[in-house]
């Protein structure tokens, strides 16, 4: 099938706008019902009444499955806003048994601070930084994504105060989990320890992670009758 038509679909669908079947096939598509019909089978677009929609889930998988096939991120990105990054990674979390608070804002001991998405359940807490586009950034500006997190995910651990608000079950002694999400697989699935999880690997990355995994770079939170001036991490 060629790219066009999916790319062309990201492009009529952003903000929610929906199309009409005839206008589509007004641009002279050859094979029109055949290749919508493709991609409603795959579960990427609805279809209803002859007018095509997608939600902010089916739009992600849909750009996914065009950089999966060699399309460039580049042009892809231009197509989607980063808002639906965010909505999409609140979703997942949330549908999975996660508490989730988007744009979660706080002061560290020097700056103010915001982490895009913070989730947590019994097991995890996650600090999640959406992505709107990593692949193609040099090494180092990649650490730079990685090291920021990880900043951001000490800075909250020196905060258990904070965490008690948000009701996480006993903070204290737990460990935050940084963690980037990104549209399109990179070949380096962590940076330092912080792990780069594509949209189509997130649902299996949130279900396999673990809080011990010596591989992931985790920051446990202090505890508020300690005397440490810094959180331990590993």
């Amino acid at each position: 099938m060629p790219v066009d038509l999916p790319l062309k679909l990201l492009q009529l669908t952003g903000g929610g706008s929906a199309v009409n079947i005839q206008d589509l096939d007004a641009m002279g598509q050859i094979g029109l019902d055949y290749k919508l019909a493709e991609l409603a089978e795959r579960g990427v677009i609805t279809i209803r009444d002859g007018i095509l929609s997608m939600d902010g889930r089916q739009r992600l998988m849909l750009a996914e499955q065009l950089i999966h096939n060699g399309f460039d991120p580049k042009k892809i990105s231009r197509s989607l806003r980063w808002q639906e990054f965010e909505d999409f990674t609140e979703h997942v979390l949330c549908e999975n048994g996660f508490s989730t608070r988007k744009h979660f804002v706080f002061k560290s001991r020097t700056r103010r601070m915001e982490i895009d998405i913070l989730a947590w359940n019994d097991t995890l807490i996650l600090a999640v930084d959406c992505k709107h586009w990593l692949r193609g950034l040099s090494t180092g500006r990649m650490k730079e994504a990685a090291h920021a997190q990880l900043e951001r995910a000490i800075a909250l651990s020196r905060k258990p105060e904070l965490l008690y608000r948000l009701k996480v079950k006993q903070p204290e002694g737990r460990s935050i989990i940084p963690a980037i999400l990104a549209l399109g697989e990179l070949r380096e699935p962590l940076i330092d320890g912080v792990p780069i999880v594509s949209v189509s690997k997130f649902l299996s990355f949130i279900y396999g992670v673990s809080p011990v995994d010596d591989a992931v770079r985790r920051v446990r939170v202090m505890n508020t009758q300690s005397h440490l001036t810094n959180p331990g991490t590993s």
